[in-house]
């Protein structure tokens, strides 16, 4: 392959690499959020394997690739952890590559084996793997991301796809014009799609709203009539909200209390995720300078599968969040749905 072909396409794969690294890094440092961090490491890490590749060190390219793949599948796991697809536990899969990389450099620099496929060939593959796989996880957060997850999904997934026969047919020349195209051409449309997607409504979901919140921190209960009202109120403010009536803002993150098995859905006896999920929700909005909302608008419908001892304690530690960091919990419930004992006892437990 000419020589000056190949330097000018590294130079292109490099600089799409840096640009992207510098937009997701922009989008962390504007609105925190948390996938595009490790994204934009995943990015750095690949513009350090395409400078390894130049300079011809293999131990730094198979490292290189390792934290590409590596940092990528974290963000996307963390990405699926938000939207409760996967659970947080799932992240230490993501090291695999990496360990793996060692692994390899440690039998190349001890002796053990000066073979090619097995210091570079091996670790890169396995890193490869790491990246389809990173673009078919993607695709579960398509009914949140429309378009945009299953575009970048699919993409990564063939990026991921191409780059398993860099160890078979690296050194095939017939070969080398065709794939170095394909992985230049695989690699700007994934920097470009990746880019767009952090920049989407969607994925910048806990910005600071426009509009000022003068709610007492700690918990409001309301009923079915006021909380019509508190709707239109609240109709641009990013609310955390766990319901039965689907009929929300778009500006809501809402998840549906059921048994079925729907995106987007929690099982009305998962308190503890929706209390996790709260409790990072309310930390995540007082980090950014604004009044966290958490709304239920189905406790009479949790009690029937918890029990009223059960909701108390769930309901007064999410209180307890939302005092801590300066928010407000909403309960919408119907008073004459309650024994007259249990509303003593709930209000004097949380409000």
């Amino acid at each position: 392959m000419d020589s000056a072909l190949l330097l000018l396409g590294q130079s292109l794969s490099l600089s799409a690499k840096v640009v992207a690294f510098g937009m997701l890094a922009y989008v962390y440092l504007k609105y925190q959020r948390v996938p595009a961090l490790y994204w934009s490491l995943s990015w750095l890490s690949a513009s350090l394997s395409i400078l390894s590749d130049m300079l011809g060190n293999l131990y730094l390219l198979s490292l290189a690739e390792a934290f590409w793949a590596a940092f990528l599948f974290y963000g996307v796991i963390e990405l699926l952890k938000e939207n409760c697809i996967l659970a947080e536990e799932f992240k230490i899969v993501s090291i695999a590559p990496v360990i793996i990389s060692i692994y390899t450099i440690f039998l190349g620099n001890f002796g053990y084996s000066s073979d090619w496929f097995v210091i570079l060939g091996l670790p890169y593959a396995f890193s490869s793997l790491f990246i389809f796989f990173s673009g078919i996880l993607l695709l579960y957060t398509r009914k949140t991301y429309n378009s945009n997850a299953l575009y970048l999904g699919i993409i990564l997934s063939i990026h991921g796809i191409h780059k398993l026969d860099y160890p078979l047919l690296r050194h095939t020349g017939w070969f080398s014009p065709i794939g170095f195209t394909l992985g230049a051409v695989l690699t700007v449309l994934s920097a470009c799609l990746m880019v767009k997607f952090a920049f989407t409504e969607k994925f910048i979901k806990f910005e600071k709203p426009s509009v000022e919140l003068h709610f007492k921190p700690g918990v409001m209960i309301i009923t079915s009539q006021e909380y019509l009202r508190v709707k239109e109120t609240l109709k641009d403010v990013p609310v955390l909200a766990f319901v039965r009536n689907l009929e929300v803002p778009e500006t809501w993150k809402r998840f549906f209390i059921t048994n079925t098995t729907e995106h987007d859905a929690i099982s009305p006896t998962n308190l503890g995720k929706m209390a996790e999920m709260a409790s990072r929700y309310f930390k995540e909005a007082h980090e950014k300078g604004f009044e966290g909302v958490v709304l239920i608008d189905c406790p009479e419908y949790l009690k029937t599968y918890n029990g009223f001892d059960a909701l108390v304690k769930f309901l007064a530690s999410l209180k307890d969040f939302a005092i801590f960091y300066g928010g407000v919990l909403i309960l919408v419930m119907e008073k004459n749905a309650w024994e007259e004992k249990e509303l003593r006892l709930l209000e004097s437990s949380i409000v």
